[in-house]
């Protein structure tokens, strides 16, 4: 027998058969793909899912999966002078008093409060305007976007954006009436770093299948409607490294409802009641 035609032959016939087995496994993925679930069955089979747990879904459910990446970042508390010179930059001799954290000016007060927020009251309440929002009136104001979640006639939320996304734990939250603005408290955050390459978030409908099995059904409890669902960051509880706290953000689904607010980790499912 000539062994070097048999190994040739043999060469040949395991091409040809990885050949009809990468076809063969090709075709099933193909015959797997024709019978994955719609949009509309796997919004249909969470609806069911949450009716079953109590939870009624009345918003609309976003279809985006965005890369993300968690951060680490500093809350910040801006110096008295920089507040008062951004806010009100045309007081004549505001006093600053840094050992209250306090500032008078002619047109109102800055004062620093102890969750790393200030506090602004003006004399005469600030017009607002269809081109100029209370974000206009607010240090760096330009940093937050509007949240429809939290916002009323009378007292109108923002948020501090990152990525184009919200960052539900940094606010901008005012105290209005009509186009009269009298006071507001903010909170920032600075020195944003990512902790890890961005990658995919799960799907919003996963987060909500997550919420689902998270709660239970009181019985004769009536159902808790699901108003809105969006996607940002919240921060989780700061660790401490050599005594100094380290602050994280991860991204999340916001599910807020009309018994309260929750949020879905976007890369574990893991579900934690906002506070």
């Amino acid at each position: 027998m000539n062994w070097e035609i048999a190994k040739n032959w043999l060469l040949v016939l395991f091409v040809v058969l990885d050949g009809l087995l990468g076809w063969q496994l090709y075709s099933s993925r193909q015959v797997m793909n024709g019978y994955a679930e719609s949009q509309a069955d796997l919004l249909a089979n969470t609806k069911t899912l949450l009716a079953e747990h109590g939870l009624t879904l009345t918003s609309d459910v976003p279809t985006k999966q965005p890369d993300l990446a968690s951060f680490q970042a500093q809350t910040k508390t801006p110096v008295l002078k920089d507040l008062q010179t951004a806010i009100f930059p045309r007081a004549t001799k505001p006093q600053i008093s840094n050992s209250v954290g306090q500032v008078s000016t002619d047109g109102g007060d800055i004062t620093l409060l102890s969750d790393a927020s200030w506090q602004v009251t003006f004399s005469k309440p600030q017009t607002l305007t269809s081109k100029r929002d209370s974000r206009s009136f607010a240090y760096q104001g330009d940093l937050y976007v509007t949240d429809s979640v939290d916002s009323t006639t009378k007292r109108v939320v923002f948020l501090q954006a990152y990525k184009d996304y919200p960052i539900f734990d940094s606010r901008l939250i005012t105290n209005q009436t009509g186009n009269n603005l009298f006071s507001y408290t903010q909170s920032e955050i600075d020195s944003i770093r990512p902790t890890s390459d961005p990658k995919p978030v799960i799907s919003a409908l996963d987060a909500l299948d997550s919420l689902a099995n998270s709660v239970d059904k009181s019985e004769g409890q009536a159902d808790n409607k699901i108003l809105m669902v969006d996607l940002g960051f919240a921060r989780k509880v700061p660790l401490y490294q050599t005594g100094v706290p380290t602050n994280y953000w991860f991204p999340v689904w916001r599910v807020a409802t009309q018994g309260g607010t929750y949020y879905v980790n976007a890369f574990t499912g893991e579900v934690e009641i906002a506070p």
